[in-house]
């Protein structure tokens, strides 16, 4: 039963009551008239009670309370928690300043103010705001691109993310904007890469001097670069030819090994220094942005290609995916070898077969008519003229072009002498398709005697 009381005799009167998983709450009743705080205490055990039999559903009340909370509470709680499971600090600040816009754009205070319609206004008005960096200029010179659809599409997925935290946590029953489409990237892709060949490749290694290792490496393995900086040589077991990526380093937050070929280890062998500590990096420094594109053009490698795709750093892994997909890699290898999650990542982002490749691909089909040139010259007579010996080159006939009349079947064997040559067997006719070996002067079914004709039935001679 509730109990109503003033502490020290003075103040408000107080609740203590038992809810409806036993556990003793205390409120203050914010008044000093004993009956109205009797009222009150007499309500808070009725609707223990409801909810304990189960009249009332408990999870309501928790709902409530997370609703009336305000939304930049649930943003940091859901912040600090992505920070707990090890995500990027750049990565949570990106989500913190991208989730901050939305809210103040839509005037979102609690969490039933994130319905769909705001957030899909706020994502649509996104594209006519200005983007921070540009490379054209319009006509007054000033950067005028907007933001790109692939951004649109991740500060959806953070707003997503963010309501789905909310649901796991019983701080919202489900999400609301779970059913916001996708912006169409591929209409406006602002970044676009290709893959290096092999002998751009190999011009760039032999021009770029103490950076040729890390080139080396990072195209015949696929690491990333924040995987390249953080390689030790602890990491890496040349007497096995394999490196390791750590749980604490990799994209994908597991230990994974990657198989290095011939190349890339006898070029780490050469690379390690003697006595060197198994903590040491392999690569003491990464090459920047501005040192790469040097040494691009060192090279003689054009940056941008006519159609206008770039050759970044990071494009050293897409010329990983492609080298695997050129050299008759299965895609299932390819995904394992790079590292993906989606075999689509690596099929969609990571391979950049050119036209030379599909004729490559063209060239291996098998030939259909392995005599062409021939059956070209000989165009003009039809195609049961010449003889063939092989039984599988026989063209099959239907039932009603090879059946032979019942009197042609009842006819007498001629008097003659059968030569071994000229013995020709003929199989009474059957509701099966037939073989018909062809004979020397056929043009046209009915236009002459069959000879020669073979079905299932009895064998009778005939000269």
């Amino acid at each position: 039963m509730a109990t109503v009381f003033k502490r020290n005799g003075k103040g408000n009167w107080l609740i203590q009551w038992f809810d409806h998983e036993g556990v003793r709450r205390e409120k203050s009743s914010r008044t000093t008239d004993k009956r109205s705080a009797e009222r009150l205490a007499a309500k808070l055990e009725s609707d223990a009670m409801l909810r304990k039999e189960g009249v009332v559903d408990a999870s309501a009340d928790r709902l409530a309370g997370h609703h009336a909370r305000p939304l930049l509470e649930h943003l940091g709680e859901y912040l600090d928690e992505l920070r707990h499971r090890g995500c990027h600090p750049r990565h949570v600040q990106t989500i913190e300043s991208q989730l901050n816009r939305m809210f103040e754009d839509i005037d979102a205070r609690r969490l039933s103010d994130l319905d769909p319609a705001r957030v899909q206004r706020h994502l649509l008005a996104l594209r006519s705001v200005p983007a921070k960096r540009f490379s054209a200029k319009n006509e007054d010179g000033k950067k005028t691109r907007m933001i790109g659809p692939r951004t649109i599409n991740a500060i959806r997925s953070a707003v997503i993310a963010f309501l789905n935290w909310c649901v796991r946590t019983e701080r919202l029953a489900t999400n609301p904007c779970d059913r916001i489409p996708k912006v169409d990237e591929t209409r406006d892709q602002r970044v676009k890469r290709r893959a290096l060949t092999a002998k751009e490749l190999r011009y760039l290694v032999e021009s770029s001097g103490p950076r040729a290792t890390f080139y080396l490496v990072a195209a015949l393995t696929g690491l990333r670069m924040g995987e390249m900086k953080s390689l030790t040589w602890d990491d890496v077991n040349l007497a096995n030819n394999a490196l390791l990526v750590k749980a604490s380093k990799g994209k994908s937050k597991r230990d994974d090994w990657i198989a290095l070929n011939l190349e890339a280890a006898a070029a780490l062998r050469r690379h390690r220094p003697v006595g060197v500590s198994p903590a040491a990096r392999v690569f003491a420094t990464a090459p920047t942005t501005r040192t790469f594109s040097a040494d691009l053009k060192r090279a003689g490698i054009a940056e941008y290609d006519e159609l206008g795709r770039r050759v970044d750093r990071h494009a050293l892994r897409t010329t990983t995916g492609t080298l695997l997909a050129q050299a008759g890699v299965s895609p299932q290898q390819a995904q394992r070898q790079m590292r993906h999650a989606d075999i689509s990542t690596t099929l969609r982002h990571y391979t950049d077969l050119r036209l030379s490749d599909q004729a490559r691909a063209a060239a291996k089909l098998p030939a259909i008519q392995p005599d062409s040139a021939s059956h070209e010259k000989d165009q003009g007579d039809h195609p049961n003229d010449s003889a063939s010996e092989k039984p599988q080159h026989w063209p099959q006939q239907s039932l009603h072009e090879t059946a032979l009349s019942d009197a042609d079947q009842r006819r007498p064997l001629p008097n003659q002498e059968l030569e071994r040559g000229n013995l020709q067997i003929r199989v009474s006719p059957t509701k099966h398709e037939v073989l018909q070996p062809n004979a020397s002067g056929f043009k046209k079914a009915g236009d002459r005697t069959r000879t020669g004709d073979i079905q299932l039935g009895k064998l009778t001679f005939y000269h």
